[in-house]
C-alpha cells in the first residue's frame, strides 16, 4: 500500500479534494456514482475496497456471463445454471486477460464466512444460486429472439463520450439489462436503473444500430422485471441530469481540473472505500460489517484540512444534557439579548485565538460568499432590507407652488477613514464549543456540521436542481425547529427569522449546537429515507418535508409520553 497522501477532506467546506486523470469516456455507471457522490467517484479510483466473499461484482460478472451463454440456445429456457456459471468462469477470464486490466475475475485470498479460502467452485455455487429458478422466458413472456449478446458500444450523446455493453438486444428492437441484485425499493433506485436503459436506447440510435422500442430491467434472482421509459421527454430529462455529472467530471479531473468533490452522505456512505475517514459519512447498521473495510482516518492515503477529526470515530461528549423530564417545567423564552434586541450567541470562558484564516483573503470571502448562497457582501441570514414600495394611488397631496426644501448634506471629515466591514472568519475549537460567537464560526462545533449536513441533504432532495438547494434546507430548518417546539415546548429555543427565511444566525446555531436538534434531525432523516424519492417538483419536495415533519413530531411527543409516565 503507498503511503502517499491521495485524498483530503475539507468539512467546513463540505469537499474532499484530490488529483484524478480526466477520463475520455463516459460509462453509465461512473456518471451514477458520480451523481450519488463525487469523492466515492474518485476513491473507488484511488484506493478501491478489497473484494471480499459474496461481493456482488463478482457474482454478478459470473451470472451475465451464464445468461450470455443461455441465450446462445434460446429454446433451452431452463437450461442447468451451475454448468453454465461454471463455463461462465471461462469466459470472464478469456475477456480479462484480452483486456489487459482490471480486476481478476475471481479475487484470489478471499475468506468465507466460516474462515476457510473461497474457492472458484464457491464462488460458481453462489453465482448459480441467483439463477436458481429463473427461466429465460421470464425476460420477455416468450421464447427470446437475440439479436445481439453483450453489445460494446461507444457514442457521442449531446456531448457526453458515453461507452457501455448492452446485455441483450431482441430481434423486436426490445432491449434487457439483466440484474442480479435485489428490486429496487425506492423510486430513485428505480430511476436510476431506468436511466441506464434510456442510454442504451440513445446509443444505439445514435449509431444506427437499431430503433429501440422498448427496454427492461431483468431481475433474475426474483424472476421480476421493470419496464423503462423511452419516451423522449424521460430520455432528456436523463440525458440533463447525466450531462451536468459528465460537466463535473471535467471541471474536477485533468491537468486543469479543481480536484474539488463534494460530499454527498447517504444510505449508501457504507459501502465506499473512504466510510470511516470521510467526516460526513452516514452509516447506518446495515452497512457497518462493509464499512470496516473502508479506509480510515489514520490511513496516510487520507488527510484532513480544518477538523478536529475524521471520519466516524467522534470523541468526546457534551457536559451538560438536556432534562428530558423537565420538559413541562416552566423556562424563560431562550432569547439572547444583544444590542438593539440583536439575538447573540453567549461564548464560553476559555476560548483560544482565532488562527490565521484563509478564508480573509478576497478569494476566500468571494468563495464564503458563494458557499452561503448569497453575493458579496450581504449577510444571507439578515440581508438589506429593500425599501417598501409605493402603493399606486397613495402619493401624498402635493402644493404645485411649493418649493422643495433644501437637504442638508453631512458634514464630512477628510481625514476619516471609512469603519472597517466586519468579516465572517472559520475557525477550529472544540466539538461542544459554540457554533457562533463573535469570534466566527467554529467549524468543530456540531451546529456547523448540522448545517453542512441540511445543506447536503438538501442538495440530494433538489436532484441536480441548484435553484432548489437553499429553500429545501431552509424548509428542512423549519420543519425540525416546528416538530422539536411542538414536541418539547419552550425548551426549544425561539429563532426570530426563521419562518421568513432569514434566520437570525446567533439563534439559529443555539439551537442547531443542541443534543435535540440533531436527535430531531435524525427522526426526520429516517422519515424521509424510508418513503422514498417523492414526486420531482419543488413543491412536491417541500410538502413531503412538511409531511415528515409532521410525523416526527407526533413521534416525539409518543416519547416524550412514555419518559413523563402517561399511559
Amino acid at each position: 500500500m503507498s503511503d502517499e497522501l491521495l485524498m483530503t477532506f475539507d468539512m467546513g467546506a463540505g469537499v474532499a479534494r484530490a488529483r484524478l486523470a480526466r477520463p475520455s469516456h463516459a460509462s453509465f455507471s461512473a456518471l451514477d456514482k458520480w451523481m450519488s457522490c463525487p469523492a466515492r467517484w474518485a476513491a473507488e479510483k484511488l484506493m478501491p475496497k478489497p473484494r471480499l466473499w459474496g461481493s456482488p461484482l463478482v457474482l454478478g460478472g459470473i451470472a451475465h456471463a451464464a445468461l450470455e451463454l443461455a441465450c446462445r440456445t434460446p429454446d433451452r429456457v431452463a437450461p442447468d445454471w451451475r454448468a453454465l456459471c461454471a463455463r461462465g468462469v471461462g469466459v470472464e477470464y478469456e475477456r480479462w486477460r484480452a483486456r489487459g486490466w482490471g480486476d481478476e475475475p475471481i479475487p484470489p485470498g478471499v475468506a468465507m464466512p466460516d474462515g476457510s479460502p473461497a474457492t472458484q467452485d464457491d464462488w460458481v455455487g453462489a453465482a448459480a444460486a441467483k439463477l436458481s429458478g429463473f427461466v429465460l422466458t421470464d425476460a420477455l413472456g416468450r421464447v427470446l429472439e437475440p439479436a445481439a449478446l453483450e453489445q460494446d458500444l461507444e457514442a457521442d450523446v449531446d456531448g457526453i463520450p458515453l461507452r457501455g455493453a448492452v446485455d441483450y438486444r431482441d430481434v423486436d428492437g426490445t432491449v434487457v439489462d439483466w440484474k442480479t441484485g435485489g428490486t429496487p425499493k425506492y423510486r430513485d433506485a428505480r430511476r436510476r436503473h431506468a436511466d441506464q436503459l434510456r442510454l442504451y436506447r440513445l446509443m444505439l440510435e445514435a449509431n444506427g444500430v437499431c430503433e429501440v422500442r422498448a427496454a427492461r430491467d431483468v431481475y433474475v434472482e426474483h424472476h421480476a422485471w421493470a419496464a423503462a421509459d423511452l419516451s423522449d421527454a424521460a430520455c432528456t430529462d436523463t440525458v440533463s441530469r447525466f450531462h451536468h455529472a459528465w460537466d463535473g467530471i471535467v471541471r474536477a479531473t485533468g491537468a486543469d481540473g479543481d480536484g474539488v468533490l463534494p460530499l454527498r452522505p447517504s444510505g449508501l456512505c457504507a459501502w465506499c472505500p473512504v466510510a470511516r475517514a470521510c467526516p460526513l459519512a452516514r452509516i447506518i447498521p446495515s452497512g457497518r460489517r462493509d464499512a470496516l473495510s473502508s479506509v480510515g482516518p489514520d490511513d496516510p492515503r487520507v488527510g484532513f484540512a480544518g477538523t478536529h477529526t475524521g471520519g466516524w470515530n467522534h470523541v468526546g461528549k457534551e457536559p451538560v444534557m438536556l432534562d428530558l423530564f423537565g420538559l413541562d417545567a416552566p423556562v424563560a423564552e431562550a432569547k439572547l439579548s444583544g444590542p438593539e434586541g440583536e439575538a447573540v450567541a453567549r461564548p464560553r470562558a476559555g476560548l483560544p485565538a482565532p488562527a490565521p484564516d484563509p478564508w480573509e483573503t478576497p478569494q476566500g470571502r468571494e468563495t464564503m460568499d458563494r458557499w452561503m448562497g448569497s453575493g458579496p457582501g450581504e449577510d444571507p441570514w439578515n440581508p438589506t432590507p429593500k425599501p417598501e414600495p409605493v402603493a399606486s394611488g397613495t402619493e401624498p397631496a402635493t402644493d404645485p407652488e411649493a418649493k422643495p426644501e433644501p437637504v442638508p448634506e453631512p458634514a464630512t471629515d477628510p481625514e476619516a477613514k471609512p469603519e472597517p466591514v466586519p468579516e465572517v472568519t472559520l475557525a477550529e475549537r472544540r466539538p461542544y464549543d459554540p457554533s457562533w460567537s463573535e469570534h466566527g464560526f467554529n467549524v468543530a462545533g456540531y451546529g456547523f456540521t448540522q448545517l453542512t449536513l441540511t445543506f447536503a441533504r438538501a442538495g440530494l432532495l433538489a436532484d441536480g436542481h441548484t435553484e432548489r438547494i437553499r429553500p429545501i434546507a431552509l424548509e428542512l430548518l423549519r420543519v425540525q425547529w416546528a416538530a422539536a417546539r411542538k414536541a418539547y415546548g419552550p425548551i426549544v429555543p425561539d429563532v426570530p427569522g426563521l419562518a421568513e427565511g432569514r434566520p437570525e444566525r446567533a439563534a439559529l446555531f443555539a439551537w442547531l449546537d443542541s443534543t435535540l436538534a440533531r436527535d430531531v434531525e435524525r427522526v426526520l432523516r429516517l422519515i424521509l429515507d424510508h418513503d422514498g424519492d417523492g414526486e420531482g417538483t419543488l413543491d412536491a419536495r417541500l410538502e413531503r418535508i412538511r409531511a415528515a415533519g409532521r410525523l416526527a413530531a407526533l413521534m416525539l411527543a409518543e416519547s416524550t409520553r412514555m419518559l413523563r409516565g402517561d399511559a
